[in-house]
């Protein structure tokens, strides 16, 4: 996904215990392929988890209401093509762009 672009997609609702599984358990397979592609009626958004992951996990209870999350996030990774070089020498870009 591209910096200057945000795509997004927010969902709440509530599900039964077997339709979050199924949610869970397609989930762990987009992450084993090494790409999501979550769709809605309206949007869709596709992101390719990098090797590091963050995870974070709340849990807890409190008054009668409990709560149970987790957050994932990483950098997206920068294509091999946009790497730094340095030299002393002229590229073949520099001599076409000199003119």
């Amino acid at each position: 996904m591209s910096k200057d672009k945000k795509n997004k997609i927010t969902v709440k609702q509530t599900l039964t215990q077997d339709g979050v599984v199924t949610y869970l358990e397609d989930l762990l397979k987009s992450f084993k392929a090494g790409q999501l592609i979550i769709n809605n009626a309206e949007d869709s958004v596709t992101l390719n988890p990098s090797e590091e992951i963050n995870f974070e996990l709340k849990a807890g209870s409190k008054k009668g209401k409990t709560k149970f999350s987790m957050k994932f996030s990483w950098q997206d990774q920068q294509p091999e093509n946009d790497e730094l070089s340095i030299s002393t020498e002229k590229s073949d870009n520099d001599s076409e762009n000199a003119d």
